[in-house]
């Protein structure tokens, strides 16, 4: 009988899927070069600004143990400060590999390929155009019908299927650990968690799995705490005045496909959000960014959208292993 593991040699993705893989960047590519948007090549290698407190990053070393920096989760910074120096850009993007650590399993992969992307003089609602009008033709490249497009708000997502108002102090951590128990979610660490962390939680073990299989579902209306980057909107909730993320998110089925921020262009406010992150001073990169928000960032939104993931979806594949060439567990 053959070892699965003597068998971790080959590629997890099929010659097919593989082919399927290739032809979807080519189309990602063509599509953004013929919006006359240019492709950029962002470091990889960065000096470790942690302005996303839920992403741990690869740390790197020089031979003699020096720390040497982090590999990036996000070409964000150095995007911005492309459209800074050149505002006349009508937009820009990178497609290439990522790296977030202690992401592993079956929907993640600590390496993927993330499509990412700034649109000059966008709004939000142009870039869920933008994001949709993607996905459908790499659907129609693979071959497959056009999906149904569903629009959610986020508040309303969790009235429905957690009976909560996710927005107010008054859904303090316990009420959240409380409908986490309903669902049957158990925490190892449930006083590590922060009020967030509980809504990240039911978004994606309640919420997510009653999404459509079959159709795109845009949700908007995240709370403001959700968006580091994003603008900040007032809106309503139940009568109720809420201050909400100008962010979106796609799904593919229960699948996150992409993340979507209309840009928040304050370099003050911006300086004010990076704080949290911890007592260390912005690291040099930040200070960098910061002054290019200073110098001015035009008006845009931005798009990261999971390739390996939209694949999986596009494939119906169950595992991110079966669209890669060689994921973690077979490097």
């Amino acid at each position: 009988m053959t070892d699965p593991e003597h068998e971790c040699w080959r590629p997890g993705a099929s010659m097919d899927t593989l082919r399927q893989r290739a032809r979807l960047k080519r189309l990602l590519r063509e599509s953004l070069d013929a919006r006359d948007w240019l492709e950029i090549d962002a470091p990889v290698l960065i000096d470790s600004p942690d302005f996303e407190p839920n992403i741990a990053l690869f740390r790197a070393t020089l031979p003699d143990g020096t720390p040497a920096g982090s590999l990036h989760s996000s070409p964000e910074l150095s995007m911005k400060r492309l459209l800074c120096a050149y505002p006349d850009l009508p937009g820009a993007y990178y497609l290439g590999p990522v790296f977030r650590a202690f992401e592993a399993g079956r929907r993640h992969n600590p390496e993927f390929t993330m499509l990412e992307w700034y649109d000059n003089g966008a709004t939000l609602e142009t870039a869920i155009d933008t994001t949709i009008s993607l996905i459908q033709s790499a659907r129609e490249a693979l071959g497959l019908p056009p999906a149904a497009i569903e629009h959610h708000d986020y508040g309303a997502l969790f009235r429905r299927h957690c009976a909560l108002d996710p927005y107010h102090a008054d859904t303090d951590t316990d009420t959240l650990a409380q409908a986490a128990k309903h669902h049957g979610i158990d925490v190892a660490d449930p006083a590590d968690m922060g009020h967030d962390d509980w809504l990240d939680l039911l978004m994606s073990l309640v919420i997510e799995p009653q999404l459509d299989t079959a159709a795109l579902t845009v949700v908007t209306g995240y709370p403001a705490s959700q968006a580091a980057m994003a603008r900040l909107e007032t809106t309503q909730f139940e009568g109720r005045a809420i201050r909400t993320a100008a962010r979106f998110e796609i799904y593919g089925g229960g699948l996150e496909l992409a993340n979507g921020y209309h840009e928040l262009l304050d370099p003050d406010e911006q300086a004010r959000r990076l704080e949290p992150t911890g007592s260390r001073p912005p690291s040099p990169s930040q200070q960098r960014f910061l002054a290019a928000l200073a110098h001015g960032l035009p008006d845009c939104s931005g798009v990261a959208m999971g390739v390996d993931r939209l694949l999986m979806w596009l494939t119906d594949a169950e595992n991110i292993d079966a669209v890669l060439p060689f994921s973690a567990r077979r490097v």
